[in-house]
């Protein structure tokens, strides 16, 4: 019988092959022939067309650079046309970022082109394995998010 250990080292080997896995989709969305987007512009359209406008800010911390770095970053995807920075009219120094017609086009196209990795992956299951897995990742989910929660109220 195998012990905890054992099956939590062979977990984090199987999720950092699944997570390499998902790092190369998003690489090969983000140059694709629907865009051509730096890893951080590919991550702020997913952003912004899954949340909608962010400040600054809120699009650093989902990106996980700083406030300076995303500012290049929005400046990239501005030119590219893919975004827009729009002034609070109360307080001109809000800045919200958006999506434009063409950054909503490229968001649909690069979840199109997620969503059919994940098909594939899928398609190796049984519906009920399928359905046992999202069980079963949405508990392993959320012991994540209370470990998470639990190192915040210790820092």
């Amino acid at each position: 019988m195998t012990t905890v250990d054992e099956r939590a080292r062979d977990l984090q080997r199987l999720f950092t092959e699944i997570v390499k896995q998902f790092h190369s989709v998003n690489e090969m969305a983000a140059s694709g022939p629907h865009a051509n987007l730096s890893m951080q512009e590919l991550r702020t359209v997913e952003v912004l067309g899954n949340e909608g406008p962010r400040m600054m800010r809120e699009l650093a911390e989902y990106v996980a650079v700083a406030v300076n770095s995303m500012t290049s970053i929005v400046d990239g995807a501005e030119r590219k046309s893919l975004v827009r920075r729009n002034r609070s009219d109360e307080d001109r120094r809000i800045v919200r970022v958006e999506l434009t017609d063409a950054g909503r086009n490229a968001y649909h196209s690069l979840m199109e082109f997620k969503l059919q990795l994940y098909r594939t992956m899928l398609s190796a299951l049984t519906e009920e394995e399928q359905q046992i897995l999202m069980v079963l990742l949405r508990k392993v989910a959320r012991a994540g998010q209370t470990l998470e929660t639990s190192a915040v109220s210790l820092a």
